[in-house]
């Protein structure tokens, strides 16, 4: 006895809703046969779906990896008595001005313009983690905008070695810029910088 090829038995089934007449009718045909088609047919549409999944899920951390390709980032500094305890805070956003992430960092004892390196190096350190090709920084600090576009040259023997580090750190980035805002235009890093402060106090 000749095995029916599976793909024969295809239109029989269908030609055939009653097993036990398709069989009768088919000597030729088992129901061993029926089942282990129809086990298989199962299995290819799952493995289809499974695979359709996988290229949806691809795709979607493909879009998702293209909108975080460019980033704004708003950094500040903070210290209380500068020198005093200081806290930096960045708010990262996507170009449709989203927020992606924020973080805030006590310090220690700290003036204000060292906090402000400090919380652009974490700045730079975020845009490199999220893969971004383009970035725009803004800050308040006037001082750290004009150092890092060398219109003022770093003499502060405590900002040239964090001068330094930002700058390898900038060099990853294939396209950045630093914008100088207002204070009032940088409300929420200025509050994220201050609750690393308050953190540490309430620790």
């Amino acid at each position: 006895m000749e095995d029916t090829p599976f793909q024969e038995l295809l239109p029989l089934i269908f030609q055939y809703l009653d097993k036990e007449k398709l069989i009768k009718e088919n000597p030729s045909i088992t129901e061993e046969m029926i089942d282990t088609f129809i086990q298989e047919i199962s299995h290819q549409k799952k493995r289809k779906k499974s695979d359709e999944e996988g290229l949806q899920q691809h795709s979607g951390m493909q879009h998702k990896k293209s909108e975080l390709d460019e980033l704004i980032i708003h950094t500040d500094g903070a210290s209380r008595g500068n020198p005093g305890k200081a806290g930096i805070g960045i708010v990262i956003y996507d170009k449709e001005h989203r927020i992606i992430e924020e973080a805030c960092r006590y310090i220690g004892k700290s003036t204000n313009n060292v906090a402000e390196y400090r919380a652009m190096i974490l700045a730079a350190q975020k845009a490199i983690h999220h893969n971004a090709k383009r970035v725009l920084f803004k800050t308040d600090s006037e001082l750290l905008v004009r150092q890092l576009n060398g219109i003022y040259r770093v003499k502060s023997a405590s900002i040239l070695p964090l001068y330094n580090q930002l700058m390898a750190i900038l060099r990853k980035i294939p396209a950045w810029k630093i914008q100088h805002v207002r204070r009032e235009e940088n409300i929420h890093a200025d509050a994220l910088a201050n609750q690393g402060i308050d953190d540490s106090l309430e620790g």
